[in-house]
């Protein structure tokens, strides 16, 4: 499994990119506290493979 997470900055929405043998999830959500608490609750993710996927984390920016 493999895990990528992406920030969308205009619309201040998380996508994590959840990609297994056999498919591809996305999961969408509105702000870091509910992204942190789903990767603890459902990968039981600690606070350094949290900040380790913020920082591999992409950015969507709009000019």
């Amino acid at each position: 499994m493999e895990i990528k997470l992406t920030y969308d900055t205009a619309k201040d929405k998380y996508y994590l990119d959840i990609y297994s043998d056999k498919q591809t999830e996305t999961v969408t959500f509105y702000g870091e506290y509910a992204l942190e608490e789903y990767l603890r609750d459902v990968f039981n993710f600690d606070l350094a493979q949290i900040n380790n996927l913020y920082s591999q984390m992409r950015q969507i920016e709009y000019n």
